[in-house]
């Protein structure tokens, strides 16, 4: 069987004689000086100061008459101050209880004075023009003719060893291959626990008069770590343990430097598993320059080995220069 609600009376002020805190079901009229109810002036009272409706039946929101203004029960069918017929008419507004939501009044500042605006308008305008210029200094290019000084190439090869690397991880994601393999509990993550809950009472208008109080509850959760075990372990890795090189000094052409003896010794023939201490080439990398230089300016361009070798000693090459002095590089081809 559902438990049966508890009526509260709203409260209302008579705009008349300023008799404050009428009661919005008792008091259908003003006991001093008769003024009829306004029910959009309705109002909750203090939390903790709230007056029970004594024998109340609810039967539904009242309605306000359009001649009069009287608010009248929902179970009138006519005014009880003028005697004009419900036909018509409307159910009044529920009031919202915002008494308990109100923010703490925040203090705004004051506009500042219109000269002070003013100022603001011309920095704002004097920025987006400087953004602007800046836009337009660094994109803007100009053609020129610069003149190759110098190439340069280097190459490179990183060698790799097999050896022994130390790691951890969460033991369900430890390497097959690992070995040496230890543990220990440590705190991998945390989780939500349901921890009771948080409940407040909701007032809500009735439309006639009267409020009811609703417990609203909302659960409430605490972090607790979670535990996992942790792996220390061995595993046989390829690691970059030195580098080969070769450039301009070597060869005026490209070439790869000589990656010389290395301890080749797989386990399996090619199986590619290397024992430890065997070697292998890893990586490749290669750069090229070409310095460049017109009307006593120089300028230094990473190209690509197309590019680089198009151009020899002495060649002229068309060049694209912004406006702050800085050469467009990529504009080589």
């Amino acid at each position: 069987m559902a438990e049966q609600e508890t009526y509260y009376e709203m409260l209302w002020d008579c705009p008349q004689c300023g008799t404050l805190g009428l009661l919005g079901d008792s008091h259908r009229h003003c006991p001093t000086c008769g003024t009829a109810q306004d029910p959009t002036k309705r109002y909750f009272p203090k939390p903790g100061e709230e007056v029970e409706a004594k024998n109340h039946q609810f039967v539904g929101a009242d309605w306000r008459c359009v001649y009069c203004n009287s608010p009248n029960s929902a179970a009138a069918a006519f005014c009880t101050n003028c005697g004009a017929g419900k036909d018509g008419t409307k159910p009044v507004a529920l009031v919202a209880d915002t008494a308990a939501a109100l923010p703490e009044p925040v203090a705004v500042p004051a506009p500042p004075p219109q000269r002070e605006l003013g100022w603001v308008r011309w920095v704002l305008a004097a920025l987006a023009l400087l953004v602007v210029g800046l836009i337009f200094l660094f994109s803007s290019t100009k053609e020129t003719t610069a003149t190759v000084a110098q190439r340069s190439w280097a190459r490179e090869i990183q060698i790799e060893q097999m050896g022994r690397v130390s790691d951890s991880a969460w033991c369900d994601s430890v390497p097959g291959d690992a070995y040496g393999v230890s543990r220990n509990r440590e705190q991998r993550s945390t989780r939500q626990v349901a921890d009771g809950q948080t409940c407040h009472d909701e007032r809500i208008d009735k439309g006639d008069g009267t409020f009811v109080k609703r417990r609203e509850c909302t659960p409430r959760y605490r972090s607790e770590p979670v535990y996992d075990d942790r792996c220390r372990y061995s595993v046989n890795r390829w690691r970059s343990v030195r580098a080969v090189k070769a450039g301009t000094q070597e060869s005026l052409m490209p070439v790869w430097p000589s990656a010389g003896n290395l301890n080749a010794n797989f386990l399996g023939g090619n199986s590619g598993v290397g024992a430890i201490g065997s070697e292998r080439q890893g990586a490749r990398r290669e750069t090229y320059v070409l310095v460049l230089s017109a009307n006593g300016k120089t300028w230094t361009c990473n190209v690509s080995e197309s590019v680089w070798s198009k151009y020899q000693d002495g060649a002229t090459v068309p060049l694209k220069v912004h406006l702050t002095g800085g050469a467009d590089c990529a504009s080589l081809q």
